[in-house]
């Protein structure tokens, strides 16, 4: 069982050549792989799944900021080594789900827009906090709105 899920075939093929390099690290020669997946399924697997963890692992170890928008809010977090910090954005003025609209409303300050600040500190691994946010819907970002908006709140 992945920690975090099985990788499709659709993503399998993207990682093809690191897949590859990972048999063959792992003492699989594409014979030996071949001879596995005609005859154990369980095994197949397995080594799938350990191998979307390695992915998984590696993007979100590189992750630190993804957002969050609905209609009326949007949540905008950093995760860091010892916390994930929050900046969000509420307002029944401005669609959030239209950022050049959000970004007009902020510039002409036409739109009462109230804004948060929070953190926490993980109660389970890192990534697999920053997975579980994914999963519920959150997109990776760049953090330049995180950024802008630190320095403003």
């Amino acid at each position: 069982m992945p920690t975090y899920r099985a990788l499709s075939l659709d993503e399998l093929k993207l990682f093809q050549k690191e897949f590859t390099e990972y048999l063959a690290v792992n003492g699989i020669d594409a014979e030996f792989w071949k001879k596995i997946k005609e005859t154990d399924q369980k095994k197949v697997d397995g080594i799938i799944d350990t191998f979307s963890d390695v992915v998984y692992n590696s993007v979100l170890h590189k992750m630190e900021y993804i957002e969050f928008a609905t209609e009326n809010d949007m949540k905008y977090f950093y995760y860091g080594k010892e916390k994930a910090q929050l900046i969000g954005l509420e307002s029944n003025d401005v669609s959030f789900l239209n950022p050049k609209e959000v970004l007009k409303a902020i510039e002409d300050k036409k739109a009462s827009i109230k804004s948060y600040k929070t953190s926490k500190v993980y109660t389970k691994n890192r990534e697999i906090e920053l997975f579980e946010m994914l999963k519920n819907g959150c997109q990776p970002s760049d953090g330049s709105m995180f950024k802008l908006l630190s320095s403003i709140v």
